[in-house]
């Protein structure tokens, strides 16, 4: 008799343990379908953006863009832009990764951004280094709180936050400001 018993509690013990089971693989299961997953998908490509008043906003060209499920925002792989001031001359951008929001109001370069300015009247270009910032192609103006490193010729400007006006070509550092000039040689 007590075989029989413990071939029961074995039994459903067993049938327990499978239930359980079954329903944590169910659960998984569930959990895979729910993951956001993008609306489109675009592959090596190049696009151009207008803004509202119909003038080129930014030109774009990246291996992947894929929409978030939100409808309305996007990521972009190794993006490559190019941000036109009031005189047509532009400002190039590339990093690893980038989020562009809705009706691209704002565009989010992250991980090893560079950005070069156009070329100043003596031939000079201006390099942006950064880990993030934020592009407001309406106000043709760049934001960010990290430390940043900018390059114009012979001189190099380090500090943390950034404030630049694309059209008058104004990059002003916010803080720990640090700068050295090396002369050129005559």
């Amino acid at each position: 008799m007590n075989y029989r018993k413990a071939s029961a509690g074995i039994a459903i013990l067993t049938a327990a343990l499978a239930l359980v089971v079954w329903s944590m693989h169910k659960q998984q299961v569930r959990v895979k379908t729910v993951t956001a997953q993008s609306d489109y998908r675009m592959q090596d490509f190049l696009l151009q953006a207008f803004g509202e008043d119909g003038k080129l906003a930014f030109s774009l060209q990246s291996p992947l863009l894929e929409r978030n499920s939100d409808g309305k925002s996007v990521d972009i792989e190794k993006p490559v832009f190019a941000f036109p001031d009031k005189d047509g001359e532009n400002w190039h951008a590339v990093s690893d990764a980038a989020w562009v929001s809705d009706r691209a109001r704002e565009v989010q370069l992250r991980n090893n951004v560079l950005i070069t300015g156009p070329a100043s009247p003596l031939g000079l270009e201006t390099e942006i280094r950064i880990d993030q910032i934020s592009i407001f192609p309406k106000e043709k103006r760049m934001a960010s709180d990290r430390r940043v490193t900018i390059r114009h010729g012979t001189s190099i400007l380090t500090g943390t936050g950034l404030d630049a006006d694309m059209d008058a070509r104004r990059v002003r550092l916010l803080a720990e400001v640090k700068a050295r000039y090396v002369p050129s040689p005559p």
